[in-house]
């Protein structure tokens, strides 16, 4: 049985999911041009398709930690996951905000900044 943190972790992802799977042009997703973002995106050869497949595939046991507040004051929550990919684990940081809009802040290795 699911506890009620994982129950919300799972409805929050369910969100997430939805609203990365309806993107078109980024109008519910946008991965936030950071230079360790693209940086890993370069090392793996991933193009932005390959990075909501990432998110597409997380699970409750990719959780890492939050909801939490932006640090920079925008609104919404900040969700932060480290699945697998490729033999290598994430960290990938979104925020969720209004449950219209997924940010993607962050996705890299895991300790590599």
């Amino acid at each position: 049985m699911e506890s009620i943190q994982q129950q919300i972790i799972r409805q929050k992802l369910t969100i997430i999911k939805q609203l990365v799977a309806k993107d078109k042009n980024g109008d519910c997703f946008v991965l936030a041009n950071r230079e360790k973002n693209r940086n890993f995106m370069l090392k793996y050869g991933l193009l932005i398709e390959d990075i909501k497949n990432i998110i597409l595939n997380l699970e409750v046991s990719d959780y890492y930690k939050g909801p939490e507040i932006d640090e920079a004051g925008f609104e919404g929550e900040i969700w932060i996951f480290t699945p697998n990919f490729q033999n290598i684990q994430l960290y990938i940081k979104i925020r969720l905000a209004n449950n219209i809009l997924v940010i993607c802040i962050s996705i890299h290795e895991y300790g590599v900044y």
